[in-house]
């Protein structure tokens, strides 16, 4: 097929980023012509600011972080329309008709195009956690028709408690639990927010070296024998190209406090921190959606942290009842057991095969709606 696919991604969180970036690279190894957009390239440049200054502010305080989820507010106010109008421009000109879409802010976005449009466009909505996250949940305050007309595809069953489909990390299979390093990662999602950083003490008491996520040079302490720590480049933004005009994974490195460190391109998505966890014996970290898409494609447990929002519990309840994952408080209670670790590592690995990808199902979609193989 020679028609682009667009991927519409978000830069408020990394799940909502490297999915999109996942599912950009999947389809052009089956043949289709892809591309990601990122909704903050159309936002002002004071706008922009604000997120990073969120950003900062959420990691320093978790309550903080919560509580702005039950702001109301409404993302067209942060649009810059000429940059919407460019955009569009060039949609038309190239006859941009298939589209997918991770986050709710891009609706409106759509529902503007669509009126503009040449001609029909088809748009997947596409979920990434288990219940609607704030993006989406805000968009249905202003507009609860905001489906109609769109394609609604979920990830997940949380009604049945089933994935329904799978994103791609790439080609690496999974490692069996008995090869794996059995160091734990920790982290706080792409904005490093949750209580991940109040465990490090109990879990190295416990016998586990830690492969740590720092978002900042100054949470870098003196490394002990077991702890390293890893850092996505600090100036890296997700609405930036590369200079192929690429938006990319985000640059990434093991750090030292007593070192001058450098952030090497992340060119495929094993190179950072998904290969660390490819080799750990969990992740301990709070249920992003981007956590779960990790955990699937690696067959990596987590260890559940306190949720960010209800969309988050949600994911919780999932996972723990896919039996891919375990709350934190209950595996404390096992007096952090390994073997547990590898127990539920097994169930994702003899379970992920049965899961369909989505991108694959995508494009036998599109192959059955044009009738023909380009």
């Amino acid at each position: 097929m020679k028609d682009t696919v667009t991927i519409l991604c978000s830069g408020f969180g990394l799940g909502f980023y490297v999915p999109g970036l996942l599912i950009e690279l999947r389809l052009k190894a089956l043949g289709i012509q892809a591309e990601a957009e990122v909704f903050e390239t159309l936002m002002t440049d004071g706008k922009k600011k604000q997120t990073d200054d969120s950003r900062k502010a959420y990691r320093e305080s978790f309550a903080v972080a919560l509580t702005s989820q039950k702001i109301p507010g409404d993302i067209r106010n942060s649009l810059d329309m000429t940059a919407v109008e460019t955009m569009f421009a060039r949609w038309r000109s190239e006859g941009r008709r298939h589209f997918i879409v991770l986050s709710g802010h891009w609706v409106h976005v759509m529902d503007m195009y669509r009126e503009t449009a040449a001609q029909p466009i088809s748009v997947d909505l596409l979920y990434i956690d288990a219940d609607l996250s704030p993006s989406w949940k805000n968009l249905r305050k202003l507009n609860p028709g905001y489906a109609d007309g769109y394609h609604e595809v979920n990830l997940y069953d949380r009604g049945k408690r089933e994935v329904r489909c799978s994103i791609s990390a790439g080609a690496l299979e999974p490692l069996p639990a008995h090869t794996r390093n059995g160091r734990l990662v920790v982290h706080g999602g792409g904005w490093g927010i949750g209580t991940f950083r109040q465990k490090f003490n109990e879990l190295e008491s416990a016998g586990y070296q830690l492969d740590i996520a720092a978002y900042s040079v100054g949470e870098i302490s003196d490394e002990t024998a077991g702890r390293h720590y890893y850092m996505n480049d600090p100036e890296w933004r997700t609405w930036r190209r590369d200079e192929e005009g690429k938006y990319t994974f985000p640059p990434f490195s093991r750090v030292r406090q007593s070192a001058t460190n450098s952030f090497p391109p992340c060119r495929h998505y094993h190179e950072g921190m998904f290969g660390v966890i490819r080799q750990a014996a969990a992740v301990i970290s709070k249920p992003g959606g981007g956590a779960l898409i990790d955990s699937l494609a690696s067959g990596t447990p987590l260890v559940l942290l306190e949720p960010f929002g209800p969309h988050e519990k949600i994911n919780s309840d999932l996972w723990e009842a896919l039996g891919f994952g375990i709350r934190y408080e209950q595996w404390q209670q096992t007096g952090f057991d390994s073997e547990e670790l590898r127990r539920l590592s097994g169930n994702i690995i003899a379970a992920r095969e049965g899961y369909p990808d989505y991108a694959a199902s995508y494009a036998e979609r599109l192959y059955t709606a044009e009738g023909r193989r380009d």
